[in-house]
């Protein structure tokens, strides 16, 4: 699994229809900063921090063979927040 941050969405004017009728937007991965597009199962916005799954488990939680990336979650807090690991920033502690 993959923490990231949601950049936007994506559409597309033709598509396999084991594809048709589902949301994808674009990912950015925290710490590496690859982008995926990933089928979105949580209808998380634009700058919502996320957990991807890949592979085989993200064609499992999507319920179609063809998908390798799929938005499982919506991260709500962290103790250690990647995106100011590199600047040495302590970032705030969220509310439990």
């Amino acid at each position: 699994m993959l923490l990231a941050e949601v950049l936007g969405r994506v559409w597309s004017e033709r598509q396999l229809p084991a594809l048709a009728g589902h949301r994808y937007v674009l990912v950015r991965e925290l710490g590496s900063g690859n982008h995926a597009v990933a089928v979105d199962l949580v209808d998380a916005g634009q700058g919502s921090m996320v957990v991807v799954t890949t592979d085989e488990a993200a064609a499992r939680a999507s319920g179609e063979p063809i998908l390798d990336a799929a938005v499982v979650a919506l991260v709500s807090g962290l103790d250690h927040d990647p995106r100011t690991a590199r600047t040495g920033e302590v970032p705030a502690r969220s509310a439990r």
